[in-house]
Formats: structure tokens, C-alpha cells, sequence
């Protein structure tokens, strides 16, 4: 089997990889493969506005109405590449076939970790920054439902969740826990020092279901986005993917195929690059709802200056400056909760601030100064020490 440039894989490795794609994907294994054209796929969704007619002898019949929502999946190149020895061009039949399906075995899972990546987050999974490519086409994105992540209770984020979804009119296929989220539920107990309800879970145990319930646990939930916790919905009928079936592997010999300024003739070298064209699709956003963690609040830099009356300090700047239609709170010895998080004058020690205006307080106080906006919710936040500097004391 002689390798040259632009070579494919073997037929027969193609299907194992695939298999190895979906045995290491969580949004593989929760729906099923479909082939994507190369040009795209056009997916419609139909919504039966109304029930079923009963339709007397004679009688006419009634208009039932559909919503129909067209989506496109395009499928979107991907690749891998490594240098190995050029020793591999020389080698036996054998030899290259094993070097390939080894080659195959970790492509294959980066393909996959990468699907859910780029599906989860829109992140281009190399960088771990939001690709233009993707756009919108993913879950971070298209889906609105969300729960704030309850780490004593996270049954009752998953109750909750389901709750949304059924009210939309959809059903429940599976659930993706992040490891965070896992460890949540695995710790519950009926009982303080009570049995755990989920042992099933201990140990790092995938257990492929939870009371009946397909699940798959993955770090892809909350690698590259911190505050996902768990997606739950109908990913059976909600979501598709796919490829494009012609996988290439170009044996390169020459020059500098990874911009590595090293050139491969110069270092005994060959590259082995493989792509895949893959394509997904949301197609009811509605009938998914993400688990969050709330966000911290945006960080606020507070700088103090002497107060106007005795035993005062005030705010001399705060960086960056108050939002339009937003306003200020402040706490002695409080800390900044996190985002969205609602602040009330004279609720648990907070107090509406006027920038500049005096604050009654002591040496080593520490003074936390939260803006919130028009529904008192957070959205950034600053935590200050008083210094003797900063009091007026005579």
C-alpha cells in the first residue's frame, strides 16, 4: 500500500473511526449520525399548531395550522496533523497500517472531544476562543433556558429543567452532566449522614443512566466555558449531526505544512495531516435547558480618599464608570456576590452609595461596592481596605 501525498484512509478504517467518534462524544452518543451532504443538509421542523379534528359525516373539515422552521447544517472542516519520522515511508506494510490506525485512534477522539466543544460552546477547540465559523451554531448560544446551578439541591436543578422543557411541549432524551455537576448529585443523601441517593455515581462511575434516564458525564459541559454545569433535553429528536463521508490523510514530504518554520526534508521529517467534515444542528433550542453557575461580577476597581466628616472615608474614583440607569451599593466587611445576584437598600447590610459621598468607617474595614442595575441585580463589583490614609480623623 504506497503512501503518497493526498493518499486516503483505508476504507475499512473509516467506519472504526466513527465508532470511536461516537463512543467518545457526549452529543454522539445521546443522538444518532446523519449523513451530512457536503453542500449541507436543509432540516425542517413542523409544529402542529392545534389538536386533531373530529369530523362529523359531511361535515367540513377545520384548519389545524403548522409552524414549519427550516435550519441548514453545513458541514465545517476540521484537521489534525503531526510530524513523524520519515523512517515511516520506508517501512513495511504492516508497520504503516499499524502507525495509521494508532494515528486514527487519536484523531478520532480529538474529533470527538472536539464536536462537543464546538457544538457545546462555539469555541474553535484549539484556542478555546469563539469561532466565527460556527457563529451561533451552538448550545451556549442558541439556548436561553437556564437554571442556576444549585450545588446542595441539583436534583432539583434537573427537576426544574425538566419542567421547562416539558412546558415547551418537548420530552426528555438524555442529560450531560459536567464533573462538577456529577459530584453534586453524587454527594446527596436522603438525610444529613444518610445514605447517598445516587451511589451509582462514586468512584468516577459513568453509569450510561440515571434512574432510567440516559446520561453521559463529560468535562466537554464545562471545559472552555466555566459556568455550564449539566445540559439536559431532547437530544433524540432535537438535535442532529453528521459527516461528510470522505476522510483524507495526506502523507506530506515536503516543506512546512504546520508553520513551524522547520522544514521537513531538513529534520528527516513527514506529516501526517487527517480532516473530517462535520456538521450539527439545534433544531428546537427551546427543548434544551442549560445548568449555569452564575458568573462573577465584573471586576470594579475602587480607589478611597478622606470623607468630608469625622471618622469618614469616600470614594475618591471607581473604574470603569457607573453604567447609564445603573446605581451603587455598598457594605462594611461585606463580599461581592455573583452576578444578577439582587441587592436591596437595607437588605443584609447593603446601602445605596452616591459616588463621592461619605461612609462611616474604621481602620481595616473592608468596604465592598457593588453596581447594580434598574432590577438591583449585580453586575460588577469591587472590594476596597480602608487605611488610616483613607479616614478623616481630626
Amino acid at each position: 500500500m504506497p503512501l503518497t501525498r493526498g493518499t486516503l484512509f483505508p476504507p475499512q478504517l473509516i467506519p472504526d473511526m466513527i465508532n470511536l467518534v461516537q463512543g467518545h462524544s457526549s452529543l454522539a452518543k445521546m443522538t444518532r449520525q446523519t449523513p451530512i451532504a457536503f453542500n449541507g443538509n436543509r432540516e425542517f421542523t413542523f409544529s402542529l399548531d392545534t389538536e386533531v379534528d373530529v369530523v362529523a359525516e359531511n361535515a367540513a373539515k377545520g384548519h389545524g395550522g403548522a409552524t414549519i422552521a427550516p435550519i441548514t447544517i453545513v458541514p465545517i472542516k476540521i484537521e489534525y496533523g503531526a510530524r513523524v519520522s520519515d523512517e515511516f515511508m520506508y517501512s513495511a506494510e504492516e508497520e504503516r497500517i499499524q502507525l495509521l490506525k494508532n494515528f486514527k485512534d487519536g484523531f478520532a477522539r480529538k474529533v470527538a472531544r472536539g464536536l462537543d466543544l464546538m457544538a457545546f460552546h462555539g469555541v474553535n477547540p484549539r484556542t478555546g476562543i469563539a469561532s466565527q465559523v460556527i457563529g451561533a451554531n451552538n448550545f451556549d448560544a442558541a439556548v436561553q433556558n437556564t437554571v442556576v446551578y444549585n450545588a446542595l439541591n441539583p436534583e432539583d436543578n434537573l427537576e426544574s429543567a425538566i419542567t421547562t422543557i416539558q412546558a415547551a411541549g418537548g420530552d426528555v432524551s438524555g442529560m450531560i452532566f459536567s464533573h462538577i455537576f456529577t459530584s453534586a448529585m453524587k454527594n446527596m443523601t436522603s438525610a444529613v449522614g444518610g445514605p447517598r441517593l445516587y451511589p451509582e455515581l462514586k468512584l468516577g462511575a459513568n453509569p450510561g443512566n440515571l434512574n432510567g434516564m440516559p446520561l453521559d458525564i463529560n468535562s466537554t459541559v464545562s471545559d472552555m466555558n466555566a459556568v455550564d454545569r449539566a445540559i439536559v433535553g431532547d437530544f433524540a429528536n432535537s438535535f442532529k449531526w453528521g459527516y461528510s463521508k470522505e476522510i483524507p490523510l495526506e502523507v506530506i514530504e515536503y516543506g512546512d505544512p504546520d508553520n513551524t518554520q522547520s522544514d521537513l526534508k531538513g529534520h528527516n521529517q513527514v506529516y501526517l495531516r487527517a480532516e473530517i467534515y462535520l456538521g450539527w444542528g439545534i433544531l428546537v433550542p427551546t427543548r434544551f435547558v442549560r445548568i449555569v453557575a452564575e458568573a462573577p461580577a465584573a471586576p470594579l476597581a475602587v480607589v478611597l480618599k478622606k470623607g468630608s466628616a469625622l471618622n469618614t472615608t469616600a470614594t475618591d474614583s471607581v473604574t470603569p464608570a457607573l453604567t447609564a440607569n445603573n446605581a451603587y451599593v455598598y457594605k462594611i466587611n461585606g463580599e461581592i456576590p455573583r452576578v444578577n445576584t439582587v441587592l436591596v437598600d437595607g437588605v443584609d447590610g447593603w446601602a445605596d452609595y452616591t459616588a463621592g459621598a461619605d461612609i462611616v468607617a474604621a481602620e481595616d474595614n473592608v468596604i465592598a461596592l457593588a453596581e447594580v442595575n434598574a432590577d438591583d441585580k449585580v453586575v460588577k463589583g469591587g472590594t476596597v481596605t480602608v487605611k488610616a490614609a483613607d479616614l478623616k480623623l481630626a
